[in-house]
């Protein structure tokens, strides 16, 4: 069974190595979001990628939406301290998300689906929210053998492919698919 971070860890998912983090502006630039959009974080965790996000939607909103009310609770003390007023919270079950229908422009879920229970219960979950022409972006490891050096273990690592299948099954049309750094890929597709 899949396993969730830790509270116990923010820290260290704020402040991650170089291994462990990728540029949030190298996957903002791959996907077609607008200063004005409603897009979601989900399992934003303490809002290490929420916080950029919602520095570039200057006139829309910043949705971190997390099943661990603790984790947004970090992601509510950053909003402040970067004065930021576009940022709103959710407590979330693992695959529901208390949002209506056709309500964002763009979900994003880094780092994630490798700790969901049903990844692909989840992707889904993503595409109810979408508005007609919204945005999905997908970071997630890279398969590897062996033990890894960073990340999750090689056996909770979902397959590129895969998840890219996922997404396109939905009715999604796949934009990019590609190597993001050295340890992730990154898929972006629209609905």
């Amino acid at each position: 069974m899949p396993t969730k971070t830790s509270v116990s860890k923010v820290n260290a998912l704020l402040n991650p190595t170089l291994e462990e983090t990728y540029d949030p502006q190298s996957m903002i630039a791959l996907v077609p979001i607008h200063a004005d959009h409603k897009v979601a974080d989900i399992g934003s965790g303490p809002g290490w990628l929420s916080i950029p996000i919602a520095k570039y939607l200057y006139m829309g909103t910043c949705y971190a939406v997390d099943i661990q009310k603790e984790m947004l609770q970090h992601v509510e003390a950053q909003g402040k301290t970067a004065k930021l007023g576009n940022i709103q919270t959710i407590v979330s079950q693992e695959n529901s998300v208390p949002m209506d229908d056709e309500s964002l422009d763009g979900v994003v879920f880094s780092n994630v689906l490798n700790e969901a229970n049903r990844p692909k219960t989840l992707i889904k979950e993503g595409a109810r929210l979408l508005k007609k022409s919204g945005w999905m972006a997908i970071v997630e490891w890279l398969p590897i053998k062996g033990k890894p050096q960073v990340g999750p273990a090689a056996s909770k690592r979902l397959a590129q492919e895969n998840l890219r299948k996922a997404v396109e099954t939905l009715g999604f049309t796949t934009l990019t698919s590609r190597q993001l750094t050295p340890h992730r890929y990154i898929i972006v597709a629209r609905k």
